[in-house]
């Protein structure tokens, strides 16, 4: 089942369409929902599973996804897994959903899932959660065409990707539920001095053993200097135990990548995020990621024995 639903954009004459697609495998649900956001002034395509949904999403540009999430053939964490593995990082996916417990949310949100939503939430709440959508979809899309504008090369990863896709839903969730969220830095030196990317990919095998399972997060990325570095996400840690973590991660790394002709260091820098609000804008949650790896970045090229405590990027 498909269907297309054009609404008449009220508010300013030249405002593009902003064109959502509904996922719902409840037939009544679909039509239900696709009649409140046509009445809001958005145009909406139905169909009725995420197999569909994701045929349908390559030949077609939805900037927004809204699904639920228990569904037949494919729900809507295997339509988001499936986006997300295919590289689609621009697509903001909000979740419908009838589950309200936190570990439910945070299965949603590694996934890839950006939001969630409740089918009886109120229509005000319904326009501000997908105006933020379409912010953050503008904002990515402009990141997006700064790289190809300025090559690879020079442009930090941070701007796209799975690590910001990452940071964004951590930010957010940490804002939500006001809960601390810490982020590590880790940057290697070899005591030759050669170059240490091909050791890299071993080290975030390294470090993704030695924390939380499906809980922390760790990748390498290459920041705005160039310099490539591993950065671990910390759910609910404070500075602290952040801090603490990186200590044993640093001497993990020194000695398992320890070989009889090179030896490795690893200087470790700690920022975290202190819940100000509920929730944040789009443009507000990626100064926050920026701000965040900037701060530990800079203290991850302190030498070990000057490191100062890590501090706390507030939010707000």
């Amino acid at each position: 089942m498909s269907h297309v639903h054009d609404a008449s954009v009220t508010g300013a004459a030249n405002r593009p369409v902003q064109r959502i697609l509904l996922v719902d495998d409840d037939e009544l649900e679909l039509e239900l929902m696709a009649d409140r956001l046509k009445s809001l002034g958005f145009e909406t395509h139905t169909v009725s599973d995420g197999s569909a949904a994701l045929e349908l999403l390559q030949t077609q540009s939805f900037p927004v996804v809204i699904t639920d999430w228990q569904m037949p053939r494919m729900d809507g964490i295997r339509l988001t897994e499936n986006l997300r593995s295919q590289g689609d990082s621009e697509t903001y996916i909000i979740m419908l959903t009838v589950l309200d417990d936190d570990s439910s949310h945070e299965r949603g949100y590694f996934a890839g899932v950006d939001d969630y939503l409740s089918k009886r939430a109120p229509d005000a709440k319904i326009v501000a959660a997908i105006r933020a959508a379409f912010r953050a979809v503008e904002m990515r899309q402009a990141l997006h065409a700064v790289r190809e504008q300025q090559g690879t090369g020079l442009v930090s990863d941070v701007a796209s990707g799975v690590l910001a896709d990452r940071m964004r839903a951590e930010v957010k969730r940490a804002a939500r539920y006001g809960r601390n969220l810490s982020v590590l830095v880790l940057q290697l030196e070899s005591e030759s001095g050669a170059p240490v990317a091909n050791t890299l990919a071993q080290a975030v095998e390294i470090v993704s053993d030695s924390v939380r399972v499906d809980i922390d997060f760790a990748t390498r990325y290459r920041g705005h200097d160039g310099v490539q570095r591993i950065a671990v996400v910390l759910p609910e840690t404070n500075a602290a135990a952040a801090a603490g973590v990186g200590a044993r991660l640093s001497a993990t790394l020194a000695a398992r990548l320890l070989t009889p002709l090179e030896s490795f260091t690893a200087r470790v820098g700690c920022s975290s995020f202190t819940p100000g609000q509920e929730t944040q804008p789009s443009q507000q949650i990626a100064s926050n990621i920026e701000a965040l790896l900037r701060e530990a970045e800079a203290g991850a090229r302190v030498a070990p024995n000057t490191a100062s405590t890590p501090r706390r990027t507030e939010a707000g």
